[in-house]
């Protein structure tokens, strides 16, 4: 098993160290900090499985609902008094071009991602902590939630990644008609 771990850990991408890893220690660590709950309580291997997976779970989180509240977001322009986007993303085509020509874009994105990542690291946390003040009163009123806060987590899970496929989905969709389009330039 160890050596399994051990072949693992060395074929892992520096953005799944940034988007996955890092962001779910900083998770796990940051719960155990602020709340009465624990999520790593494995073995070394267990860890970093689920280092791994909140990880995951909180860089899905930051690329569907972070970014989408960010992206709508809208503030006052100090010198034209007009409202705009507080985030603005370069136009799809044009990032692809520029990403081609200067490798160093790509890193920016990823440093850019790994920042968002945070964020949602931080919200989490936040949601876990107001989950956990409100439970007490839940349960003074109701008794048990375990039940339906389980499946809800469940259903959210799965409503994340559905999010999550057609997001991806949609993003090499539009990397192979951009690549046909510059194909039937040439």
């Amino acid at each position: 098993m160890e050596e399994i771990g051990k072949s693992m850990l060395e074929k892992i991408s520096s953005y799944n160290i940034f988007n996955n890893f890092f962001p779910g220690i900083a998770f796990c660590y940051m719960v155990k900090i602020f709340t009465d709950y624990e999520l790593d309580i494995g073995n070394l291997w267990e860890n970093i499985f689920i280092y791994y997976f909140w990880g995951l779970i909180i860089g899905r989180i930051g690329s569907l609902v972070i970014e989408n509240l960010l992206m709508k977001v809208r503030i006052k322009n100090k010198k034209s008094k007009l409202k705009e986007n507080y985030i603005e993303r370069a136009p799809y085509k044009e990032y692809i071009k520029a990403s081609e020509k200067i490798s160093f874009i790509k890193i920016l994105n990823e440093t850019n991602n790994m920042y968002r990542t945070m964020i949602s690291v931080f919200a989490c946390v936040l949601i876990i902590k107001l989950y956990e003040i409100l439970s007490i009163h839940l349960i003074n009123l109701f008794g048990k939630t375990e039940i339906l806060l389980e499946i809800l987590l469940l259903i959210a899970g799965m409503i994340l990644f559905i999010m999550s496929y057609k997001k991806q989905t949609d993003y090499i969709r539009k990397r192979v008609k951009n690549y046909k389009m510059e194909e039937t330039k040439e």
